[in-house]
């Protein structure tokens, strides 16, 4: 028992020390609009509704169970991960843009992977419930047992494309990626 106490009064030292040292940064959550820079990462939960717009996110983004994320012309250092999200938008095609829709939302650079799961089938009809468009992304996307439709069209992903168990084919709405990678997916005729 005492070197039980020994060892939890050491590791509670250790986390003073790296607190101090801003190792251990709060991630800040988003249910608004956020834009500037963000150190310590972003997070969105179950209710909340996170529009990134020209942020620069240190410390990556986590989209939790029932969250929703609309990124649009963001950096973010990190990468993305989605457990069971609502919806997310990551970037929007050009053809948004256009009549009767007028939503322009560029794409994003994400420095690190991609892992999306369980996300949908989507709250924002007529939008796909994963949409990664016009994004240049520094690692690999995986796509793991998600619900609803998937656009995936006019990335930049260096470090593959990996689609297990989802509901539905991805569609590049006629505007394929260029992957450096393997690429296990197929797509949508």
């Amino acid at each position: 028992m005492k070197k039980l106490a020994q060892v939890l009064a050491m590791a509670a030292v250790s986390m003073v020390g790296l607190a101090s040292n801003g190792a251990l940064a709060a991630a800040t959550e988003c249910n608004a609009a956020i834009s500037g820079s963000v150190s310590g990462g972003v997070v969105v939960n179950a209710g909340d509704f996170c529009l990134l717009q020209g942020a620069n996110v240190s410390g990556g983004v986590k989209v939790n169970n029932g969250g929703v994320l609309i990124t649009c012309g963001s950096t973010i250092n990190g990468g993305l991960v989605a457990d069971g999200a609502a919806n997310l938008l990551i970037g929007a095609g050009a053809d948004e843009e256009l009549p009767p829709v007028f939503f322009f939302c560029p794409g994003n650079v994400i420095h690190g992977g991609v892992e999306i799961s369980d996300t949908g089938p989507g709250v924002l009809s007529p939008a796909p419930s994963i949409a990664l468009e016009r994004n240049t992304i520094s690692g690999a996307v995986h796509l793991m047992g998600n619900k609803g439709l998937i656009v995936i069209s006019a990335n930049i992903i260096s470090g593959g494309l990996f689609c297990t168990n989802n509901a539905s084919a991805p569609d590049d709405e006629g505007t394929p990626s260029i992957i450096t990678g393997a690429i296990h997916c197929n797509f949508a005729p």
